[in-house]
């Protein structure tokens, strides 16, 4: 019932409204997550699988508008292109990357929230993913080496995200849903108080904003290319819809050098 809550023409005039649905869907997962309480003995500790069944929720949640939101793109970029219009890509697609955005946002906040008040243990797979990239920037003493590792890490998750979102249709999703809950994780745990948390996060937007753009652009690029491929597209149109898929990923790219630059030396 969620997932139909916003339809794609909705989301196309207003684009912020992914923000309140994520946020939503987001805490709804969770909070299903929470009821399951699903712990499983792991050498000396307990491991508790909220983080992994909440992403997981997610995901099934917010596929189906995702991939029906790129299919529809996909198939208005067709009829533009059978019209003859001679459009960028970005005014065809910049709808997309910002709504995406707005996707992410929302379920950062969400973790974020909800990160902050449940015990420290909640989201563990989280936290030793976090544990695990602290170690990486806490052993780099070298700035052009710590830009290198960043650059690699980051390079390798947007390849990731565009091979994965061109053979499985949630892949996308996933890899969003995913970075988000590490982020907002992160993000609840260093918060001295609930209003402490927008202030907080304020400290990543100047390369998180561009990082999480590189993955957007990676995911939507491979997911049209996906679906111009199963549409059996005529030559001419698929050559097309490539380049765009080409150009997207591109400027993805970019991106996330552009991230990785400002994390490391600023």
């Amino acid at each position: 019932m969620l997932e139909s809550l916003l339809d794609f023409g909705e989301i196309n005039r207003k684009p912020y409204l992914m923000f309140i649905w994520a946020f939503i869907i987001c805490s709804v997962s969770i909070a299903v997550s929470l009821q399951i309480s699903y712990r499983v003995p792991l050498e000396n500790t307990i491991f508790d699988m909220t983080g992994i069944f909440s992403v997981l929720f997610i995901v099934l949640s917010s596929v189906y508008l995702i991939t029906t939101t790129i299919k529809r793109e996909e198939e208005m970029e067709e009829d533009d292109i059978d019209r003859h219009h001679q459009q960028n890509f970005w005014p065809r697609h910049k709808k997309d990357i910002v709504m995406i955005m707005f996707f992410f946002a929302g379920m950062t906040l969400a973790f974020s929230v909800w990160s902050f008040f449940l015990p420290p243990d909640t989201f563990m797979v989280q936290i030793s993913k976090i544990n695990e990239i602290q170690c990486i920037s806490g052993s780099a003493v070298d700035y052009n080496a710590f830009f290198g590792q960043i650059l690699l890490n980051n390079l390798q998750v947007t390849m990731f995200s565009f091979f994965f979102s061109f053979i499985f249709g949630a892949g996308a999703s996933f890899i969003l849903t995913w970075n988000a809950s590490i982020l907002g994780v992160y993000i609840g745990r260093i918060s001295t108080s609930f209003w402490h948390i927008p202030i907080v996060s304020m400290a990543f937007l100047p390369h998180g904003v561009p990082e999480i753009a590189g993955y957007v652009c990676a995911g939507l690029a491979g997911s049209l290319i996906s679906a111009a491929i199963i549409r059996q597209h005529k030559k001419g149109i698929l050559k097309i819809i490539a380049t765009d898929s080409f150009k997207i990923l591109l400027l993805g790219v970019v991106l996330i050098v552009l991230a990785a630059g400002i994390e490391a030396y600023l």
